[in-house]
């Protein structure tokens, strides 16, 4: 091998070292800091990694891939999955997909190049063992963090008690784990000095309980059900020392769960927040029945679609169009069916499933190969097929993320270098498949084909990378300049930096005019800032999303927006067309009646807006805001008595909105009752108690009103000064 070709060797390797580091990445200048600082890191790695190995490739036979089932299986999904991106009805957003998840086409595209390199460049054990240990050390150190989360040293990035690390999301950290914990169970069971497999264990152990504490229920299952596969596989083929460990360990993962189920409803049980939500589990459990109902809506989506489905990024569109009224209990909107199967059934139609699926066939095949030629030992081949199996089981509730795909490929990239005998456990030079005698390329082809890759690398890192960076650099900017203080010229700068964001016309410009949108409402509502100042942002804001409209006719999301700001400027006649038209998608989503009831509400039209309350009311009886919405439009429109049959026929709570429709109507007598009624459940709410005192008030009762006044400032001390004043004015005779 000559000098140039080792260094071409190391400079690879070298790079791929690095991927599994970027877990480490939290960009906190970025929008999803958690999620583009990491997946633009990995693009930009991988893109200039691969104009190095064209390079190499092109001058050095021994870089060129060799062929083998699993090698033709990717590049079958990914040919499906670009005929499904090309036919999709959003193919933008199918090929760049956004902020939040940065997959899209493009995404698959970088995976499908870094599992190329992995099986080119990496062409023995040692090289691949380097790599996992890498991938090990970094796991540990993701757990510590969350350990230090547990400790309250680090804050939990989502809140509660659900550790996340530097994935910033729970769900993530879990699936990021789960493979980390095969690939202990492996080197643990293949190495062959204590204190090694004593520092696998503890590692093991470690990680373990930090999988625990992401409460991800999926992952648990997925981490189960793949143990269960080991121990079967075990079992069935390992030696006699193994067979028994095998059936105790199979014992085990089967009693775990069994076990929980029976003492779901025990003390030690209930206790323990973590333990309640896995006790929870069951077919009519609230989330539970939301997938369901999420999968059905997939499914009836895949039939309008059934080929090549509906491009990746594209599932918001099945869920707006298929959307279930029982789904309020939910949040508004889903991009992922929360089921990976389901979801490149939506994303690649039935070819694009079969395709995905088919990877994890060769994978399986390969595996098989690679065992019965001895290029890989019973252990290796029982780890990583129960890796794979378990990837799929937990795939069937969650979904994947970069630092899973990174794994998931570069699992995939390990089992093809085996499969060719590139990298073996027990025969590192066995060749599974034939090698073939690999010849130069002429100089002048390489160097045309080399200024290409570099002519086309430059251009992918202007407009895949480095314009959507500053995208996502502008969307936060833009957030924090309008929380800054004082309020002078607050607008104007943010307004600056949305218009930045959004004329670089990335595929963050969706993002932004969204985060646009949504800041629009506290603009409008706070009153540090001038009226004139107000209204501009909101003309702007209502200007970009009409464009966002005109861009994307089918996005809900869009209409839904653009109708709020609507309301917001008082254009009543242009929120109804903009309900009517995300309505004649789906006429089944409360959300746009609610929007248009505040706008006949506002012109005041009490029966429409009652009219179209009461189809949201009929969608789904069991929503709790339609029917509070439907009686405070009743007290509106002085239907007083309905409202309250009503509201008692549904067992409906009282709530401060009817006891402040009934004052606005000068009911004060009945407000009274509401608040009474309101104060019973919520005894300790200072402001219900300060409410209660001033319906006390204006119907004379002056004692009861000091006495509920002084208790809400008992209550909230800061209140009391406040209190203090109103009770003043009470006894002099007012307020009345």
């Amino acid at each position: 091998m000559s000098d140039t070709e080792k260094a071409l060797s190391w400079i690879l390797k070298g790079g791929l070292l690095l991927t599994p580091l970027i877990v480490f990445i939290v960009t906190r200048s970025l929008f999803f800091p958690f999620i583009t600082g990491k997946n633009f890191a990995f693009r930009i790695l991988v893109e200039a990694l691969g104009v190095i190995w064209l390079w190499a490739a092109l001058y050095f036979p021994s870089f060129r891939l060799r062929a083998s089932p699993l090698l033709w299986a990717a590049l079958a999904f990914m040919a499906v999955m670009g005929l499904a991106t090309a036919a999709a009805p959003d193919s933008y957003k199918a090929f760049w997909s956004d902020f939040e998840r940065m997959e899209g086409y493009l995404g698959l595209l970088h995976l499908f190049l870094y599992f190329l390199m992995l099986g080119a460049v990496f062409r023995s054990e040692r090289d691949w063992r380097l790599f996992f240990h890498v991938s090990l050390a970094a796991s540990v150190l993701v757990a510590l963090y969350a350990a230090l989360q547990l400790a309250g040293l680090f804050t939990i990035h989502q809140g509660g008690t659900r550790v996340d690390a530097t994935l910033g999301n729970a769900t993530y950290l879990a699936a990021y784990l789960v493979f980390h914990l095969f690939f202990l169970v492996w080197f643990f069971l293949r190495a062959d000095r204590r204190w090694l497999r004593i520092a696998y264990g503890l590692a093991f152990l470690f990680e373990i309980v930090i999988l625990y504490f992401t409460a991800t229920r999926g992952a648990i299952i997925g981490f189960l059900g793949g143990l269960a596969v080991l121990s079967a596989l075990f079992a069935l083929f390992g030696r006699a020392v193994r067979r028994r460990v095998a059936l105790a360990s199979l014992g085990i993962v089967v009693l775990i769960p069994l076990s929980f189920f029976l003492l779901r409803d025990t003390a030690i049980i209930k206790k323990s927040d973590l333990l309640v939500r896995f006790a929870a589990i069951s077919p009519s459990e609230t989330t539970t029945r939301a997938r369901f109902t999420i999968w059905r809506m997939a499914l009836e989506g895949w039939q309008e679609r059934p080929i090549l489905g509906w491009g990746q990024e594209s599932f918001t569109y099945v869920f707006s169009r298929y959307y279930e009224p029982s789904l309020w209990r939910q949040e508004p909107w889903f991009d992922r069916a929360h089921n990976v199967f389901l979801d490149w059934l939506i994303s690649g139609g039935i070819l694009g499933l079969a395709a995905y699926l088919g990877m994890f066939a060769a994978a399986g095949w390969s595996l098989l190969r690679a065992l019965r030629a001895g290029a890989l030992d019973m252990t290796a081949f029982g780890v990583l097929a129960s890796l794979l199996a378990a990837h799929s089981f937990q795939n069937v509730f969650v979904f994947d993320n970069l630092t899973s795909y990174v794994l998931f490929f570069g699992t995939l990239g390990y089992v093809h270098a085996v499969s060719v005998g590139a990298a073996g456990a027990e025969a590192p030079a066995a060749a599974v498949l034939p090698r073939r005698r690999r010849r130069a390329i002429a100089p002048g082809a390489a160097m045309g084909v080399m200024a290409l890759g570099v002519a086309a690398w430059a251009l992918v890192l202007w407009a895949a990378n480095i314009k959507p960076i500053r995208a996502a650099h502008a969307t936060l900017n833009a957030l924090v300049i309008l929380q800054a203080h004082p309020p002078a010229g607050r607008v104007d700068a943010a307004m600056a930096e949305f218009g930045r964001g959004i004329t670089l016309g990335t595929f963050g410009t969706t993002e932004l005019r969204e985060q646009l949108a949504q800041a629009s409402g506290p603009v409008v509502r706070d009153p540090a800032l001038a009226p004139q100042d107000k209204m501009k942002f909101l003309e702007f804001a209502t200007r970009e999303l009409e464009e966002q409209r005109r861009a994307f006719p089918s996005d809900m999301r869009a209409k839904a927006f653009l109708a709020t700001l609507y309301l917001a400027g008082g254009r009543v006649g242009d929120v109804i067309v903009m309900v009517n038209e995300a309505l004649a998608l789906n006429d089944r989503r409360p959300q746009f009646y609610f929007i248009a009831a505040e706008a006949y509400l506002n012109s005041n039209q009490l029966d429409q807006a009652l009219a179209v309350l009461r189809r949201a009311y009929e969608l789904d009886p069991a929503y709790p805001e339609a029917r509070a919405n439907l009686i405070t439009v009743l007290i509106l429109a002085g239907r007083e008595d309905e409202a309250e049959e009503f509201r008692l026929s549904t067992n409906t709570s009282a709530e401060p909105r009817y006891a402040q429709a009934l004052a606005q109507r000068g009911k004060w007598d009945r407000a009274l009752a509401i608040w009474k009624e309101i104060v019973e459940h919520e005894p300790r709410s200072p402001e219900n108690r300060a409410n209660l005192g001033l319906a006390y008030a204006q119907v004379g009762r002056r004692t009861d009103a000091v006495r509920e006044l002084r208790e809400a400032a008992r209550l909230q001390p800061s209140f009391a000064p406040q209190a203090e004043e109103l009770i003043r004015q009470i006894q002099g005779g007012r307020p009345r």
